[in-house]
């Protein structure tokens, strides 16, 4: 037989496992929809004959892969040129908190880095001390903007993957953001539910025909021209902060999508020169189980920032 057509090593705990969840575990820098093709061409065989990337790792006769998968693209593995840091790990979950800049996932061109990419890092540097049976695959169950700070949170099987999805999806994971916006808002708290759809060159907007999507904004500190505010999203639209800001007269005081520096007369912020939006905590339904609360306090850019217009703010008796 062909070496690169060996019959693949098979734990007993993971027999729970589609075909195609424990390719994905067994090769974490090869994206799932990259093995696709592998399995539409006949090549992933249990035995002798080809298998569904649904069928159960347990039903399988044997698994190997045809010619190996040498042709599948890997993800790009570089070491995010911003921090990534662990806040906290058990055998379900990752939190991970990350700078302003770093990307979730691998962006199409490669080159930067990302979340995703560091923890799969990690999985293959500590596979050289560990059985298969404690193999891991990150698995992404949310995103952040890449130019959002903060916190954002994987799943490390597919069962708590589903899980914390399904989650998601129903809405009953409390996320809280913090947002620092251009304007004064007079009431102490404000409600949009406004849908959004895809716009033009990679923006989003306000429109009837888009996805539902509501976020609860409360004024934490009035600083004349800006306002910290708390953003608590009740969905997961792209971009949903940012829009719906923008949409209630208040957009992000540093935005280079939705409020470029050409275009902002009225001035930006002193000291931060990035988004000034920062993804502060999440809480998990008590139906998770386990850790449920998670939280990352803001980088010293934003809280510098927000010290700097409180200061000007106590020097000004105009500003209330």
């Amino acid at each position: 037989m062909n070496p690169e057509n060996r019959e693949l090593p098979i734990a007993e705990c993971f027999r729970d496992y589609t075909v195609i969840e424990y390719l994905a575990l067994l090769y974490p820098r090869l994206p799932r929809r990259g093995l696709q093709p592998l399995f539409a061409a006949g090549r992933v065989r249990g035995g002798k004959l080809p298998v569904s990337p649904r069928a159960r790792l347990g039903e399988v006769e044997g698994l190997f892969v045809v010619g190996g998968v040498e042709d599948v693209r890997p993800m790009d593995l570089e070491v995010p040129a911003g921090g990534v840091r662990i806040l906290h790990e058990d055998d379900r979950s990752i939190a991970l908190e990350k700078d302003s800049g770093v990307p979730v996932v691998p962006g199409r061109q490669g080159g930067r880095g990302s979340c995703l990419g560091f923890l799969v890092s990690r999985e293959l540097e500590e596979r050289e001390a560990k059985e298969l049976e404690r193999y891991i695959r990150p698995r992404v169950v949310h995103r952040i903007d890449r130019l959002t700070s903060g916190l954002v949170i994987f799943a490390k099987t597919p069962g708590a993957e589903r899980k914390l999805s399904a989650h998601f999806e129903a809405r009953e994971v409390r996320k809280e953001y913090l947002a620092l916006v251009l304007g004064d808002m007079a009431a102490g708290r404000k409600t949009l539910s406004v849908p959004i759809e895809p716009g033009r060159k990679g923006r989003m907007r306000c429109g009837a025909n888009g996805k539902s999507a509501e976020t609860v904004f409360e004024a934490m500190e009035r600083f004349g021209s800006f306002t910290l505010l708390r953003a608590r999203p009740r969905s997961g639209r792209t971009h949903q902060i940012r829009v719906h800001a923008l949409a209630a007269g208040l957009p992000l005081a540093i935005d280079p999508l939705y409020r470029p520096a050409s275009t902002a007369p009225r001035g930006r912020p002193p000291v931060i020169e990035r988004l000034t939006l920062h993804a502060r905590s999440l809480e998990l339904p008590p139906g998770w189980g386990g850790e449920r609360r998670f939280s990352s306090e803001p980088p010293e850019d934003f809280r510098e920032a927000v010290e700097t217009l409180r200061l000007g703010a106590e020097a000004d008796p105009s500003v209330e």
